[in-house]
């Protein structure tokens, strides 16, 4: 199985369109922006998505999860990076079978995930592959009206 798995902070303050929305909405808009997107990417590739999120904006005591049009969404818990998390998962994943691509333009994160054996994308390379997805799902699209 092919996992793409996305550290969410890094690639909304990387992406253009992410950060704008940030300034002119909020976080939160944000965030599900970016899972909105995530989404039509793991329909087209078939890749299991995951996006992992500092809790550093919360309290929590427990990693927070839930699955969002097929995104596994993570938030960590108060005190843990959402580095920490990534890196756990990949290497949980070692080992497995799984593919794992880490979407991340944190150079300690890149070299870490690919000591591991994991692949890894740059937050730009991630919105590229993005929009081919769109672009791609709107083909699918119209080809059926």
């Amino acid at each position: 199985m092919e996992r793409l798995i996305v550290d969410g902070y890094n690639v909304v303050h990387a992406w253009p369109s992410l950060k704008r929305l940030l300034a002119e909405a909020s976080l939160e808009a944000a965030r599900e922006k970016l899972v909105e997107r995530l989404a039509v990417l793991g329909i087209v590739t078939g890749q299991s998505v995951t996006v992992v999120f500092d809790a550093h904006h919360s309290a929590s005591m427990a990693n927070s999860e839930e699955t969002v049009d097929g995104v596994r969404v993570l938030f960590t818990r108060k005190g843990h990076s959402a580095d920490h998390a990534i890196e756990r998962i990949a290497y949980d994943a070692n080992g497995s079978g799984d593919v794992i691509t880490v979407a991340t333009s944190d150079r300690f994160q890149r070299d870490l995930v690919r000591g591991m054996g994991g692949a890894v994308i740059s937050a730009l390379e991630l919105e590229r592959q993005v929009v081919e997805a769109e672009r791609e799902m709107t083909r699918r699209v119209q080809r059926y009206q």
